[in-house]
């Protein structure tokens, strides 16, 4: 049952969540900078916690499509205390393979956690209970405590080698939320097991997350040693961190509804052109004013296809499959689309600089384009989205 209570554990949650994200995004490449790996060791060790989403998340999303909700629950709070030893045993040596083990194991149990969490709370905004955007704006409201405040602590004050215990408390933290989370049964319909998986448009939808992603590289992997070779204090690139979630926050919390009727083909090809001119104007420039409304533009590259991406994942595919799809959805893009972008930057910084990169992740997103085309170019409600289905299958 869907109760006040229960919906609070999920705004729990994604606060909890994408606040160690707030942590691991901006201050996981300094404080293995911090422990003596070069930018190519980085970009490895960085991009294996994005690795581990290509497998965990859809093989467990296809053992978990038919499981009780009580199952689910006691397989995320099980990954979620997992997730939690391992932050900690992050900072018990600092030689090489034992980092990159421990951050693989931390990674394949944070990878778990989100698909499963995303596709309950989009279940519960097509049945009208909630509105995913305003449910997942908590996770961004998260990102931008810890982001911000870890500029100020972790970096300000010399603190770096703090970063595994807190990264530890915020995961016992996302724990205890995923013990409190809601029943939500929804039968499945003979009709709807015949549903394939991989429709026509499904495809294009994994295709063009994974290029969304993979342009992320150098964002997610070198934007806050770029900005601190560029002379930013901590304090500073913790601030730009914030002011790009801060968009975000803004359109989830104002335009959720109204970016799940436009039709896919038309957001997803915005999305790509803009996410293309952040990447240029972030090459080409470290001045603070440009940065900033550079920074803006994480509304379109990661906000709007994120939560118009996680509705048509649903949309896209049939019910009694949508904990697959999920899977594959943060696998394709969140894992391996990031992992090859982190690591792939890694090795242009280390060859040509942190604008190369900026540079090479511009261009990737526009390749974007002519899949985003490709999609239905007319909207698609819930219940409309099993004739489309149905007509993939036969094209």
């Amino acid at each position: 049952m869907v109760t006040t209570s229960s919906l609070n554990h999920i705004r729990l949650f994604y606060a909890a969540y994408f606040a160690a994200m707030g942590l691991i995004l901006p201050y996981f490449p300094v404080y293995l900078e911090q422990i003596g790996l070069s930018a190519v060791m980085i970009g490895m060790i960085t991009g294996l916690l994005a690795a581990a989403k290509v497998i965990a998340p859809p093989w467990l999303g296809h053992h978990l499509n038919h499981q009780s909700d009580i199952t689910i629950r006691r397989v995320l709070v099980a990954a979620s205390l997992l997730a939690a030893l391992f932050a900690l045993l992050l900072g018990v040596s600092h030689q090489l393979f034992a980092v990159a083990l421990v951050t693989l194991l931390f990674g394949t149990c944070w990878a778990v956690i989100l698909p499963l969490t995303d596709g309950l709370s989009v279940s519960i905004s097509e049945a009208a209970l909630a509105d995913y955007g305003r449910l997942r704006v908590w996770g961004s409201l998260g990102f931008v405590l810890t982001s911000f405040a870890g500029g100020a602590w972790l970096m300000e004050n010399n603190q770096i080698t703090t970063f595994p215990w807190l990264l530890a408390l915020l995961m016992l933290i996302t724990a205890f939320a995923t013990y409190g989370f809601p029943s939500l049964h929804s039968p499945t319909t003979a009709h709807d097991m015949s549903l394939p998986l991989l429709s026509r448009p499904f495809v294009l939808l994994l295709i063009l997350t994974f290029i969304m992603q993979l342009s992320h590289g150098a964002y997610y992997g070198f934007f806050s040693l770029y900005l601190a070779q560029a002379g930013y204090s901590g304090w500073q690139i913790g601030l730009y961190w914030v002011v790009g979630v801060l968009a975000e926050m803004v359109l989830m919390w104002l335009c959720s509804r109204p970016l799940q009727q436009i039709s896919p083909a038309w957001l997803f090809t915005i999305c790509m052109v803009l996410a293309a001119l952040r990447w240029f104007g972030t090459a080409i420039t470290t001045d603070m004013n440009w940065l900033i409304a550079l920074q803006l533009l994480h509304a379109a590259s990661f906000a709007a296809f994120h939560v118009a991406a996680v509705v048509w994942v649903k949309r896209f595919t049939p019910d009694s499959l949508h904990a697959a799809a999920q899977g594959w959805y943060s696998a394709l893009g969140f894992g391996l689309g990031g992992c090859i972008g982190i690591m792939g930057c890694g090795w242009i910084v280390e060859l040509y600089g942190f604008s190369a990169a900026f540079y090479s992740c511009a261009a990737i997103a526009l390749l974007g384009i002519p899949f985003s085309l490709l999609l239905p170019g007319r909207h698609l409600t819930p219940n409309t989205r099993l004739s489309l289905d149905s007509e993939s299958s036969r094209e």
